[in-house]
């Protein structure tokens, strides 16, 4: 009796040449999604910078006044870009892009070393979750130290968004940008703040 076993072989050789496709696939996934978060990243720094620049140099009101009496669309997009609140709000999101950008990279680079790519679910922590999110998660979360910031200038002064001077403005898009940043790449990090602060505030 004659036993023909060729194409138990040639399947075994088909399933092995599928596995490796699909891991170079992977692989080739992994890299690619790799550099779109690096390019994202630095095009949100390089947004941020722009941004900044036109905000700090050119005065909005040259704009805004006759935006009512002679509307152009290069009016408005000078007055979205270059008014104080609308700029600031743009560096608020762009900030807080770049923080997800950068902690993705992160959280990815730790679990590639580590070998903790496939956690079980009772050991993911918030920070890994937050780490591990879309940066346009992390961009729309960006938008509440925005928020903040208008309530704070409300209750401090109403004239810091209508006619703030270099020296306010470099300073709000400087602490709004960092906290937008810090939102964006891990909002626990708050917690370690506040408890940095108290543990301060106890030894003095």
């Amino acid at each position: 009796m004659n036993v023909v076993v060729g194409p138990a072989i040639k399947t075994e050789s088909v399933s092995t040449e599928v596995i490796q496709k699909s891991t170079v696939n992977k692989k080739r996934s992994s890299r690619n999604g790799h550099w779109l978060i690096i390019i994202g990243g630095m095009f949100g720094l390089m947004t941020w910078i722009v941004f900044f620049t036109l905000g700090m140099v050119i005065d909005s009101s040259q704009y805004r006044t006759t935006l009512t009496t002679d509307f152009t669309l290069f009016k408005f997009l000078m007055t979205l870009i270059t008014f104080t609140p609308s700029n600031i709000a743009i560096l608020c999101l762009v900030s807080s892009f770049t923080g997800g950008c950068a902690s993705l990279l992160v959280i990815r680079k730790a679990q590639k070393l580590l070998g903790v790519a496939d956690q079980p679910k009772n050991q993911v922590t918030s920070k890994i979750i937050y780490m591990s999110e879309s940066p346009f998660s992390s961009m729309i979360r960006g938008i509440l130290v925005f928020f903040a910031f208008l309530a704070g200038v409300f209750i401090t002064s109403s004239n810091a968004l209508s006619a703030p001077t270099p020296q306010a403005y470099t300073q709000a898009a400087g602490v709004v940008s960092l906290l937008a940043f810090l939102v964006g790449y891990d909002p626990t990090m708050f917690n370690s703040l506040i408890n940095l602060s108290e543990k301060i505030k106890g030894s003095n």
